[in-house]
Order: structure tokens, then sequence, then C-alpha cells
């Protein structure tokens, strides 16, 4: 698999600006960002939706932060995959970092399985599967990209988490957030307490003190299947030392324990993927997936992006009538005020060496490049299923 081209053409394809953007709403707020549903407004009037990730006014003035996400930028705009959030273009503005990228309009698989842990519900098996494969092709094309030259890029995720995966009302299963990525193309040099990603799927070697390989994503790809078959957290503690200790300790019981209604066969797969000596994990994404591929033809049921797309119209529904509230985070942008700085954004994209002329929005339609990659076969049409459907018990 190789990226899509050099820095430079990068820039000329990607970078153009449309006419101007619009914020409609934030639709999510993190530990550094905010994110808000927007639209790219054509020069001929057409509109695109868009995420627009801005980072929060205390890290902006943070070289490290400035550094961590002008990487995140550079290597989202080389990702180019079906599975992978897209990246289209990111500027300095007024003081703050703006970032236009792909809206997945749906929910995170952590706002879906936080609502089904509240009330002890599993994910179905093989929508469980279904994503979880979705999510292995995602990090197999991070792990094995290549540059033009042939160089590899050496990209570990090491944030893969339910937070990070993002389901859509379409279906789509997309990666996100490569923040805390490593990857040769990065400038940014990280002191030891910006290595690591969420605690609770940290592989047991991180805690250890040593960095690992790509194999610490597909530990944490297990932690998520783990705890989608489960119903609850699997290394959560009450405080972060407990949760750490957990993930050191890796006792982990078979997700049957709290599912019964799962077969034998999928108990040794989850506990092979999270083996606390990495030699004896998977040794690859495309291991994984492919032991996933296996689980599917013995229980997918016929599975695909139209289960996903159910699931998640069901618990948007359901945040419709029973909303979680959140807690107040200070410094957060007013419409008004993103809407000025994404005029100015616009300005200077239309300014910079890329010139005047407008993205394509024939760009915002591409599937992507996802060159050797096994799509797992359209399912046949299925049923609604009942109001249980989601417990998978």
């Amino acid at each position: 698999m190789v990226a899509s081209g050099r820095h430079s053409r990068l820039s000329s394809q990607l970078r153009r600006a449309p006419t101007r953007y619009r914020p409609l709403e934030r639709i999510a707020v993190g530990g550094m960002a905010e994110v808000w549903r927007g639209e790219a407004i054509f020069e001929d009037g057409s509109r695109q939706v868009v995420a627009i990730k801005r980072v929060l006014p205390a890290l902006a003035s943070e070289p490290v932060y400035r550094s961590m996400f002008v990487d995140e930028a550079r290597l989202g705009m080389l990702l180019r995959h079906r599975n992978i959030v897209r990246v289209y273009d990111a500027r300095e503005v007024a003081g703050t970092y703006i970032m236009i990228m792909e809206l997945v309009d749906g929910t995170s698989l952590k706002s879906m399985l936080d609502r089904a842990h509240a009330r002890g519900a599993c994910m179905p098996l093989p929508a469980a599967l279904y994503v979880a494969r979705e999510l292995l092709e995602a990090l197999d094309y991070a792990h094995l990209l290549h540059d033009e030259q042939g160089a590899h890029l050496g990209i570990i995720h090491r944030d893969v988490s339910p937070h990070n995966v993002l389901l859509g009302k379409n279906g789509d299963v997309k990666l996100a957030d490569f923040g805390l990525a490593d990857a040769k193309v990065h400038e940014t040099i990280k002191g030891d307490a910006l290595v690591g990603g969420k605690l609770g799927y940290l592989a047991p070697e991180i805690v250890g003190g040593v960095q690992g390989d790509h194999r610490v994503d597909l530990f944490a790809a297990g932690v998520v299947l783990w705890e989608a078959l489960a119903g609850r957290r699997l290394f959560q503690g009450r405080d972060d030392t407990e949760t750490v200790r957990n993930v050191a300790t890796a006792d982990i019981p078979p997700p049957s324990r709290f599912n019964p209604a799962l077969p034998p066969e999928v108990d040794d797969f989850v506990l092979h993927a999270l083996e606390r000596d990495p030699s004896l994990r998977f040794p690859s994404a495309a291991a994984f997936r492919d032991g996933l591929d296996e689980l599917l033809t013995r229980y997918g049921q016929g599975v695909g992006s139209r289960d996903v797309a159910l699931l998640v119209s069901m618990h948007l529904a359901a945040v419709r009538l029973d909303p979680i509230a959140r807690p107040g985070i200070e410094g957060l942008v007013s419409l008004d005020a993103l809407a000025a700085e994404l005029d100015a954004f616009a300005q200077e994209a239309a300014a910079d060496e890329a010139g005047a002329v407008p993205l394509d929005p024939s760009e915002f339609e591409s599937p992507g490049i996802h060159s050797g990659v096994r799509r797992h076969p359209a399912p046949p049409a299925t049923t609604a299923p009942d109001d249980d459907w989601f417990d998978g018990r």
C-alpha cells in the first residue's frame, strides 16, 4: 500500500479552499479539541457537510500541541482509506488551530457502548465482529503504508478505543484521530507524559515502560471487541492507579463470563488477541482481520453495513428521547466566533501557494485508496430486529 502523493502534491490537491465554511452545530468535545458539523460552500453554490476540529484555547498556545496538530494534519492528508476519516485541510487561525475533516454522520462506538453498558446490554455478536473487522482493515492499511519512494511510514495509531471508532448512519465504520500516532513523517518529539492513549486501552508492555510496536494497536482492538461482547469495561478501575494495575496484570476473563451466549470459539479468539505477551498475539492486523472473517462466516448471519446503520439509527433515537448531560468545558468557541475564524481560514487558504482554485467538491465523494483491501461480502436483505436485538444474549 502506497501513500497517495508527496506532500507538495497533497497540498495542491487537498488544501485548496472552498469559497467559505459555515459552522452549524457543535457535535463533540474532547480533552484536546472540539468538533463541529459544518458546510463547505463552493463557488458554484454547492455545499458539502464537513467536520471542523478546533484545538481548545488552553492547548493552542503550547508548542508541543501545535507540533502534534501539524503532525496529525500531515498524516491525515496521506491516509486515504474507506475506514479512516479523511483530513482535507488544516491551518493556524487567530491563535488557534482548525482542521477540516470528513464528517461521519452518526455516533461513536463509545457513545453506543456506554448507553448499552448502562443497561447491562451487549452488542450482538455478528455486529461486534463486523465492526472489529472494519477497524482492523483501517489498522492493516495504516500499519503497512509506504510513501512513493517505498519507505515504510511506521504508523502506529496508539489511541485505538471506542472513542475513535465512528459509526455512520449509512453503516460506515471509520477510525479517527491520529493525533497520538507514531509515524516517520512526524516532527514532534513527545515527552513521557504524551506517550500512549487512554489508560483502559493501553497494552501491558506500555504500562511496563516499553513503547512496543504495531501490536499495541491490535491489543487495543482486542479490548474494544471484548467490551462490545461482554457489555462492560475490561480494565476500568475505581481510579487511574487501579486501571493501570489491571492493565499491567492483564488477568482477563473470557467475555462469555458476562455473556453466556458466546460460543467457546469466540472466547478463545478474543483471549488470543489479548495475550499479555505480544509475541503470542496476532502478528498483524491482517491476521486478526482474517480470523474475524472466519468467525463471521460461522456467526455473521449476513451482517454488514446495513446492520451497523440500523444500530446507529436505534441508538440516535434513544439519545433523542433520553439525552445524557455533559459537563461544561471552559473556552469553547461560540458559533459566531468560529464563523469568523473560518472566514479567515478560507482567506488564508485562497492566498497560499496552492492558489485560489476551490477544492473540487467531488474530492469529498472519493471512497479513498484501499489497494489490496478485501471487503466483507455484501449481506442479503435483513428484517428489522426486535427491541432487544442490541442485547446479543
